[in-house]
């Protein structure tokens, strides 16, 4: 009888460098928003893969960098939680970017636990020289028990890399059913899916200063269901920059939101959207506690 082998595994690394899009590769569905902004994930996602001999829970993390405010604080005591409750960690970089002051930071978070660490060079489509470089220059700074190039983005290597976290995990329980992909439920993944919308759509400062939460979705029918999602900012001029000229900017939001949203609940959607201002949000521990981000 063949032994089935379970485990979590912590996806770290600075912002950037595809960590998400390395989770919605493995897992082989969009469960973590992606853009090319830094910093797009707050708050730690599961997402969990399931096969007849392991199964393996794979946590995406914000991106590791300095904390300049309560909401960055909040982000870095996921990466700190992450790496203590895993049995694997992932260390990813990424060919287009040069290794920097995060990149240590990161390192340093990882030795400091001392958890057994594969090191994985992303975005090797862009760059396979540049690679197999970063690859020597970690490998010098400290002891992975493997390493993988890949491009998360192509799928280029990623299932030698999940054949090397497989070896690595240790025998143990199913801690899911086979059919739960993430521990998130259904409204956590709408909003999720609305501030991508907002951060792909909207310049400069205000994707950072947005913050998503679903307070309805409501089967009107079996053909319609309603959502109501409102989005906060934390001045009033961010607002009027989101609804745009005669509410221009909201629309499209609106208009490409519902669309993945549809996707994500497979049915037709009354996507109602609402911003309001809640005054210098990620400074406020309370305010951050109420918008689950705490």
């Amino acid at each position: 009888m063949s032994s089935f082998k379970s485990g979590y595994v912590g996806i770290i690394g600075k912002p950037n460098v595809g960590k998400s899009t390395l989770l919605n590769q493995l897992v082989g569905q969009k469960l973590a928003i992606v853009s090319e902004k830094p910093q797009t994930t707050r708050t730690r996602i599961q997402g969990i893969l399931t096969k007849p001999n392991y199964q393996i829970i794979l946590v995406d993390t914000p991106g590791v960098h300095s904390p300049k405010d309560q909401l960055h604080a909040f982000m870095q005591s996921q990466i700190t939680e992450t790496v203590e409750g895993v049995d694997l960690l992932l260390f990813l970089v990424a060919v287009d970017e040069k290794l920097d002051e995060e990149d240590r930071l990161a390192l340093k978070t990882i030795n400091k636990e001392n958890k057994p660490t594969i090191l994985v060079v992303n975005k090797i489509d862009l760059d396979k020289t540049n690679a197999e470089k970063l690859r020597s220059q970690l490998s010098l700074l400290s002891q992975f028990c493997a390493t993988q190039l890949i491009s998360a983005l192509e799928g280029i290597g990623c299932q030698e890399l999940l054949n090397k976290i497989i070896t690595q995990l240790p025998e143990g329980p199913q801690y899911f059913p086979e059919d739960t992909l993430t521990d998130r439920n259904e409204r956590f993944f709408v909003g999720e899916l609305v501030r991508e919308q907002v951060y792909r759509l909207t310049q400069q400062e205000i994707p950072y200063s947005v913050a998503v939460v679903t307070e309805e979705v409501k089967e009107r029918s079996p053909e319609l269901t309603y959502v109501k999602a409102v989005i906060y900012v934390e001045r009033d001029s961010q607002k009027k920059i989101l609804i745009g000229t005669n509410g221009i900017k909201l629309k499209e939001i609106g208009q490409t939101a519902r669309k993945e949203v549809e996707q994500l609940l497979q049915k037709k959607v009354y996507l109602d959207l609402w911003i309001k201002v809640k005054k210098n949000w990620r400074k406020d521990p309370v305010a951050l506690k109420q918008l689950g981000l705490k």
